[in-house]
């Protein structure tokens, strides 16, 4: 206003010098108008530009949302308003922590969306209201607010948005520490993904999953999903999502203590790891190296990732309050400092359009030589990324298949076992009823024989010779019957488990026998055939051992369920073993675990020398 003054004085001088100077002072007085209007019309026309170049997809700062925010109002632009209500929400929970002002702002969105009708909208906002609400642990609140959106996407069929919600609220029933319905609704996600084959969404939630499986200790799970995590991003070429799954693999490792895996994928997760300043993802990797190398005991190594992690942790954090202060300054600073800002602001344009045209020529060579060099750079680090990626691909290919081998291997060796066993059983039966129906029927007959013989010279039962020729006659039949019991026992078909063990025991009674406890309880009403031959195989074999190797006085045996389990525990006060020399005492043993392999159960033995032996087995019985 300054130039208006001097031009009203001389206006004053010009006139009272005479009328002859009316004419000079009348064009003056009509230049000093004109520029007036000019800058005028310069001013609104910057404002009506400032508020139509407003992009809901750009970036802006806290003091360019607040100025295109009155702008808006000035306008009457409700549109306008919403979207930079819900931008300046996410700033002030985001960035300043001030969660009481981002719920005010989103409930000022949410209020011009229902004015202007953008259904869009209010749903876009009501999904970040939810997500403000589980960071802030008002779970329920924010569970509801999901659970509504969920009914809208499914009546409007929008599966694509319906599969994000359902991502939301696994996130916040994990927050919540629910994890059972957490899963829930990330299987949900899932679900609907494979009809969308988003990729993005895809390794999010796959991401999620290795975090839950981490968490849980389910080890063999996590690491499965991270190379699942591995394979869909390199197949993408995301880089960075690349560098996260081996980053997990690395973590994984750690956790399962196979260290030199773990260096191995953390290293190779930090390689590939796009450069970025003040990376929160580098310092997690450092910070896992530090341990690893640790507990390795190569301290040395271990202190230099620990440097780097604390290096880069104080300068992310010197980011962080440096930026706080920036903002907390820009938000609370005064009226008329803010006033100042914007004259200097308003003088520098002017200075900065005399120096654009000559910075103009300088920023198009620069950027054309950075172009260049730009260009020469990510076509070598596609190159060596490649060889790189190459070659991880076809570590895990070899790992895969070595897997496999290992397990067609382990397959092989239980169809041979199961072979041997059914084998085995088979002619255990057929030589039962050999014994049986035919030298044991011979016997039988002879016996017969002999006893028509007495009946005829009734003197030959005072020859010495005859009852001993009878009694080991008697003897025969009894072992003959014993050992065909023994082979196939016919107790086991027609009763069951429980009385073929009974009678088993039974056969063992008598002073040279040990005294054998049998307790049983809850046992299930049907057994498999081949699990019950099994179970009455493994009792049979442990009580022959505390019989020929043991000398035990008594034998304890207990049968009961637990779930879906047969549990077996077997104790007897005999001489014990070395268990380190199993092999050499020729035992037995090794059957036994033959058959609980078998049966894919477990076996637990314990016994010392002198202090009798103890086993613990469990079977599936279904």
């Amino acid at each position: 206003m300054k130039y208006n003054f001097v031009a009203v004085n001389s206006l004053c001088v010009i006139w009272v010098k005479g009328n002859n100077c009316v004419f000079l002072a009348f064009h003056l007085f009509k230049f000093i108008r004109l520029h007036i209007l000019k800058n005028i019309f310069i001013y609104f026309l910057f404002t009506n530009v400032l508020a139509g170049q407003y992009n809901a997809d750009s970036t802006y700062t806290y003091q360019e949302l607040n100025k295109i925010l009155e702008q808006a109002r000035i306008n009457k632009d409700q549109k306008t308003l919403a979207s930079v209500y819900v931008k300046l929400a996410d700033y002030e929970g985001d960035v300043l922590s001030d969660f009481k002002t981002s719920f005010k702002y989103y409930r000022n969105a949410l209020e011009y969306y229902k004015v202007t009708g953008d259904s869009t909208g209010v749903h876009e906002t009501n999904q970040a209201i939810a997500r403000r609400y589980y960071q802030t642990g008002f779970f329920d609140e924010s569970i509801n607010i999901l659970q509504n959106l969920v009914s809208i996407y499914s009546n409007k069929n929008e599966i694509s948005k319906l599969a994000d919600i359902y991502f939301e609220i696994n996130k916040a029933y994990k927050a919540r520490g629910d994890n059972e319905k957490s899963i829930e609704y990330l299987e949900k996600a899932i679900y609907l993904n494979q009809q969308l084959n988003d990729t993005i969404l895809l390794t999010n939630i796959l991401i999620d999953k290795i975090q839950s499986f981490e968490l849980n200790s389910e080890l063999d799970s996590a690491i499965a999903t991270a190379y699942q995590v591995f394979k869909i991003s390199t197949f993408k070429g995301d880089r960075e999502m690349v560098a996260k799954s081996l980053f997990h693999i690395g973590y994984i490792n750690k956790l399962k203590k196979d260290y030199p895996k773990a260096i191995k994928y953390l290293h190779k997760s930090e390689s590939i790891l796009p450069f970025q300043p003040n990376s929160e993802e580098r310092k997690l990797i450092y910070k896992e190296l530090a341990d690893v190398y640790a507990k390795k005991s190569e301290f040395n190594t271990g202190y230099k990732y620990l440097m780097k992690y604390t290096k880069l942790n104080d300068s992310i954090l010197n980011k962080s309050r440096f930026a706080s202060f920036t903002n907390l300054a820009l938000k609370y600073g005064s009226i008329d400092k803010q006033a100042s800002i914007e004259v200097l602001k308003i003088d520098k344009l002017s200075a900065d359009e005399r120096n654009k045209a000559q910075r103009r020529t300088l920023y198009i060579l620069a950027g054309g030589l950075l172009l260049v060099l730009a260009s020469i750079y990510f076509i070598i680090k596609f190159y060596d990324q490649r060889i790189s990626t190459t070659k991880i691909i076809t570590e895990q290919k070899e790992e895969i298949n070595q897997q496999q081998i290992r397990e067609l291997e382990d397959n092989i060796k239980m169809s041979s076992l199961r072979s041997v066993i059914e084998g085995q059983e088979i002619e255990r039966e057929r030589i039962a009823k050999d014994l049986h129906d035919s030298l044991g029927g011979l016997l039988s007959t002879i016996k017969l024989q002999f006893d028509q013989v007495r009946s005829k010279k009734e003197d030959l039962v005072n020859l010495k010779e005859y009852k001993q020729a009878h009694k080991l006659l008697d003897l025969a039949v009894d072992e003959v019957r014993t050992i065909s019991r023994n082979l196939q026992p016919g107790s086991l078909d027609n009763l069951g488990l429980i009385p073929a063990i009974k009678d088993l025991i039974n056969r063992l009674e008598g002073d040279s026998y040990p005294d054998i406890d049998f307790q049983y309880y809850e046992m299930p009403e049907k057994i498999d055939k081949m699990i019950s031959l099994s179970v009455y195989r493994i009792i049979q074999e442990l009580i022959a051992n505390s019989l020929k190797h043991a000398k035990a006085t008594e034998i304890l045996i207990q049968i009961n369920t637990e779930d879906t389990e047969l549990v077996i525990q077997y104790e007897d006060d005999g001489i014990g073993f070395d268990q380190n020399n199993l092999k050499r005492k020729g035992m037995g043993l090794e059957n036994i675990k033959s058959r609980i392999n078998y049966l894919h159960g477990t076996i637990v033995i314990d016994s010392r020398n002198g202090e009798g032996m103890s086993v613990l087995i469990r079977v599936k019985y279904q």
